[in-house]
C-alpha cells in the first residue's frame, strides 16, 4: 500500500557517518543519533517505513545487525530496503564491473541478514545512450536479482547515475530486465524543467518512489511539480513506499515534517 518511508540519507549529518566514497574506520562528523535510534525516532514523526544507505552501516556483523533490527522491531518498522549507493555495472573495464557486481552482492547478503525485502542497486555511469552498457548493465542487474531471490530480497534499480538518468532509459533497463528487477522513482532526480513528464513516464512501472522538493532559497518548498507527480502516481496504481528524502543545512527534522505534510495525504492505509 501506499505509505510513508523515510530514508537514512535525510539524516546524515545526524548520523556521523563517513563522506560519500569513504569507507568504515576513517574519520567521521560526530554523530548526534544512532542508527538504531533512527526508528524510534521515525515513529515520533509518524513514519513507520524505512531505507538504509549502505554507507550508515558502518559494522555489518551480526550482532550489529541485529542491534538494528531489533530496534526497528520494537518501534514496529518496516525495514524496506538497503541503498546500495556504490558500484558501476555498466562499466567497459570487465574486471571493474566483475568486482563491482560481487561488491554489491555482498550487500545484497547484508539486506537479507537485516530483513530488508528490497535492495536499489545503481544501474550504472554510463551515458544514457550507450545501448552496449544497457545491456552490460541489466546483465548484471538479472545476475544479482537471480542471487537475491531466494534470500527473499528484491532488486530495483533507480532514476540515480546518468546510465538511468532520463525516463527512456528507465523504461528500456526495465524492459530488458523483465519481471526481475523493478523501479525506484526518484521524483528530484529528473530534471526540474521536465520533472513531471519524466516522472509520469515511468511511474506506472514503480515499486518505490523517492520523494524530493524543489527549494527557494530561503529554504520553503515552492512549485507545484512535486504535487503534480504524487498526482501521478496515484494515477498509475501506485502501491508502494513513498520515501522522504531531504537534504539541507540545519536540524532535518522540520523539513522532513514539511515533506509529510504534502505527502500524505497521498497515502492510504
Amino acid at each position: 500500500m501506499r505509505r510513508l518511508s523515510l530514508t537514512t540519507w535525510s539524516l546524515h549529518r545526524l548520523l556521523g557517518a563517513p563522506e560519500i566514497g569513504r569507507g568504515p574506520g576513517l574519520p567521521t562528523i560526530a554523530a548526534e543519533l544512532t542508527l538504531e535510534q533512527v526508528p524510534a525516532r521515525m515513529r515520533q514523526a509518524g513514519i513507520a517505513t524505512l531505507e538504509i544507505c549502505h554507507f550508515h552501516l558502518m559494522r555489518t556483523d551480526d550482532a550489529m545487525l541485529a542491534q538494528v533490527r531489533a530496534a526497528c522491531d520494537a518501534a514496529d518498522v518496516e525495514i524496506f530496503s538497503v541503498l546500495i549507493d556504490a558500484g558501476d555495472l555498466s562499466a567497459a573495464d570487465a574486471h571493474r564491473a566483475a568486482d563491482d557486481e560481487t561488491m554489491i552482492a555482498g550487500w545484497i547478503d547484508v539486506a537479507a541478514r537485516l530483513g530488508a525485502s528490497h535492495v536499489r542497486v545503481i544501474a550504472g555511469d554510463a551515458p544514457a545512450d550507450d545501448a552496449t552498457a544497457r545491456q552490460r548493465s541489466v546483465a548484471a542487474l538479472r545476475r544479482l536479482a537471480a542471487h537475491a531471490a531466494p534470500l527473499g530480497v528484491r532488486v530495483l534499480t533507480e532514476n540515480f547515475r546518468a546510465l538511468a538518468a532520463t525516463a527512456e532509459s528507465c523504461r528500456a533497463i526495465i524492459a530488458a530486465a523483465g519481471s526481475t528487477v523493478g523501479l525506484c522513482a526518484d521524483i528530484g532526480n529528473f530534471p526540474l524543467a521536465n520533472r513531471v513528464s519524466e516522472f509520469g513516464a515511468v511511474a506506472p512501472l514503480a515499486e518505490s518512489i523517492h520523494v524530493k522538493a524543489h527549494y527557494s532559497a530561503d529554504g520553503a518548498i515552492v512549485g507545484s511539480e512535486l504535487e503534480q507527480c504524487l498526482d501521478a502516481s496515484v494515477a498509475a496504481g501506485f502501491a508502494g513506499p513513498y520515501t522522504l528524502v531531504y537534504d539541507r543545512p540545519g536540524d532535518p527534522w522540520p523539513g522532513i515534517g514539511a515533506l509529510r505534510g504534502i505527502v500524505a495525504h497521498h497515502c492510504v492505509g
